[in-house]
């Protein structure tokens, strides 16, 4: 059995929103985004490897998880977690089955690999955005007022003790 959180799943992304709300700097740093304004993110990860991934080996509730949050289309295998952020506070993060099921004001997509290297800190959201490795559907000036609440998020991120389905399975 894995030692740590199996990324992306909802044990990962409960974990994620308990360092977002315990981090005093986040808090600070956020203070005043999605008030006035959406700043519910949906986190979008294409490209997720699930043929290559020995899935019968994974816990039964994270095989329930991918059965019923992850879909296959254009993009290969593709999740989708709801992250809600308001006023310093991570107010939920959830698997979610499709776009049309929350309301939110950004949408960040990009391929499994790019999230897994923001989970290590490999990348920043930023900078990963700037890059082309993530793409923002919502207002890049705002992203940019509050850059530095953005930087804290990944690194929350990388407080999880995480485990990579494709490196266990």
């Amino acid at each position: 059995m894995a030692d740590g959180l199996i990324f992306p799943s909802s044990e990962w992304f409960e974990d994620y929103q308990e360092k977002v709300n315990s981090n005093e700097e986040y808090a600070e740093k956020s203070a005043g985004w999605g008030v006035d304004f959406n700043g519910d993110f949906i986190f979008k990860m294409t490209d997720m490897p699930l043929d290559d991934i020995d899935v019968d080996a994974m816990p039964e509730h994270i095989q329930d998880e991918l059965d019923q949050y992850v879909s296959e289309g254009a993009s290969g295998h593709t999740g989708q977690t709801f992250v809600g952020l308001e006023d310093g506070k991570c107010t939920d993060a959830y698997l979610i089955e499709s776009e049309d099921e929350v309301d939110n004001g950004f949408k960040l997509t990009g391929t499994y690999e790019n999230w897994v290297e923001l989970t290590r800190g490999n990348i920043g959201a930023v900078d990963g955005m700037m890059s082309g490795k993530f793409e923002l559907d919502g207002d890049m000036q705002k992203i940019l007022q509050y850059s530095d609440a953005a930087t804290l998020l990944t690194e929350c991120a990388t407080q999880v003790d995480s485990v990579f389905a494709h490196e266990e399975y």
